[in-house]
């Protein structure tokens, strides 16, 4: 729209010095969200305070792991037969959350994850993560899954409610480094303090890759600005507190 908007206003008015400015400003603009390098400096920084988890993070005691979700999708054949796969942030969460289950072996893992759009006719992202975790060698009796929610506020407040019964006393919770600063204060807003794990990222190592626009570097630009407008927003909601 903004490229749109440009265009019409430099054709209507092509001697116009801001006309043409706005131009460049748009092209420009859209090009550094596009280039993963600049994105993933952002995203490095409100990921910075985490690290990989260890045993040692973890004091004695009884835990749980909350896994927050991130998404699935589910698709049908011609027969009707349904099959719902983690979104790829979803999958590197559930991939820690099983890595630090054999490490601290805690009570329960919650899988937490509901539906954002009802009418999207895809699964729970909670249940679609409990399978993951099945295949990845986590007992089913060690693994409850919370539907219900659509945000990170709604599994902030449902899942405190979920671990007031379980007499559990340290939370470890599993989600990914750009996320986490958001989804611990959120935690710790509703009076739950949380042992942070990060999920591994890819590595992008490709210089190329880096420096060049691409789908890769806009959609991260796109989970910067979610991040930075969510912190925003739930500070000054209230919903968020920091240490």
């Amino acid at each position: 729209m903004a490229v749109l908007a440009a265009a019409v206003w430099v054709y209507l008015r092509p001697t116009s010095r801001i006309a043409r400015a706005f131009l460049g400003f748009v092209a420009v603009g859209y090009t550094l969200v596009s280039v993963y390098a600049v994105a993933h400096t952002v995203e490095r920084w409100i990921g910075a305070p985490f690290h990989q988890l260890t045993r040692a993070d973890v004091p004695p005691g009884r835990s749980v792991i909350v896994l927050l979700g991130s998404g699935s999708y589910r698709r049908l054949d011609w027969t009707g037969t349904k099959l719902s796969v983690l979104d790829p942030i979803g999958l590197e969460r559930t991939l820690e959350a099983a890595r630090v289950y054999r490490l601290v072996e805690p009570e329960f893992i919650v899988s937490s994850g509901g539906v954002i759009d009802p009418d999207s006719g895809e699964d729970p992202a909670g249940e679609t993560m409990r399978d993951a975790l099945l295949k990845l060698g986590v007992p089913p009796d060690r693994i409850i899954v919370e539907r219900q929610s659509a945000n990170t506020g709604d599994e902030a407040q449902l899942v405190a409610a979920m671990l007031a019964s379980m007499g559990v006393q340290h939370v470890i919770l599993v989600t990914s480094a750009i996320h986490m600063r958001r989804a611990a204060g959120m935690f710790r807003a509703v009076g739950v303090e949380v042992i942070p794990a990060i999920a591994r990222q890819p590595d992008y190592l490709d210089p190329t890759f880096r420096l060049l626009p691409t789908e890769t570097g806009l959609k991260t630009s796109a989970l910067v600005v979610h991040e930075l407008a969510g912190l925003t927003y739930y500070w000054l909601k209230g919903s968020y507190k920091s240490r």
